[in-house]
């Protein structure tokens, strides 16, 4: 697919100003075979796996991006996530799309959309990651979790005075944190424990002082969310 002009989904997600359709360009537009992909993800619900093969078909395709983010289906906007042309994603492109999540009902739909994103679009390009580093303490919930999200992902051993002040942050908001931010939070307290030796024994402690999560239902072949399990799982399965 080829598509040029699709004014309201182009201009929404690029910011860009559309190209005027003359009757012809009316009569010839792909607009078909856009809207008969949207009704295909919608019935055939891919996994993840089909839509990263999707992706491949259509990729860097930034109109048919914003024309399937446009359509609100969940499928379609995992789809969309992966083939944007990433050159012309800003960070407030992100936010523009962040805005749109929140109006989304289903909270698993909408915590897997944002993970999608920070996983698949944010996490591509160094500029998106540095524009997240004043959401701390965003007033949206969603920017407090992407803050949290992008650090997670990108812990590392040696930024031990980014480790530290990530972690301190974390022991004093940790426990009044509102539920989808405490996820991510714990998370990134997990990945400094698995990650930064000197540091583990602080993250193990906070999880048993705040019993976070330690009855949680974790399936057969899964770790636990639960600090103290999950940072020990981990630097077990690595040797350490």
């Amino acid at each position: 697919l080829h598509l040029f002009t699709l004014p309201s989904a182009s201009s929404r997600l690029s910011g860009e100003t559309p190209t005027p359709k003359s009757d012809s360009m009316a009569e010839s537009s792909p607009n078909a075979e856009a809207a008969a992909l949207v009704d295909e993800l919608a019935t055939t619900r891919p996994l993840n796996k089909d839509l990263r093969e999707l992706a491949k078909k259509h990729a860097k395709q930034h109109e048919l991006a914003a024309y399937l983010w446009s359509k609100r289906g969940f499928h379609a906007r995992m789809l969309s996530l992966l083939i944007l042309d990433m050159k012309r994603v800003d960070v407030a492109h992100i936010e523009r799309l962040i805005s749109d999540l929140e109006t989304v009902t289903d909270p698993k739909e909408q915590s897997q959309l944002l993970d999608w994103m920070i996983a698949n679009v944010i996490m591509k390009k160094p500029p998106l990651k540095a524009g997240t580093t004043e959401w701390r303490a965003d007033k949206s919930l969603l920017k407090q979790r992407v803050f949290w999200g992008v650090h997670a992902r990108s812990v590392k051993a040696e930024n031990r005075e980014l480790n530290e002040e990530l972690l301190g942050y974390i022991e004093n908001g940790l426990a009044d944190a509102p539920e989808k931010v405490k996820w991510n939070m714990n998370w990134c307290a997990a990945q400094i424990g698995i990650a930064d030796e000197k540091l583990r024994g602080r993250c193990i402690a906070l999880g048993e002082k705040l019993r976070l999560y330690e009855d949680y239902p974790t399936p057969k072949g899964c770790t636990s969310p639960y600090l103290p399990s999950w940072i020990w799982a981990v630097v077990a399965k690595k040797g350490g």
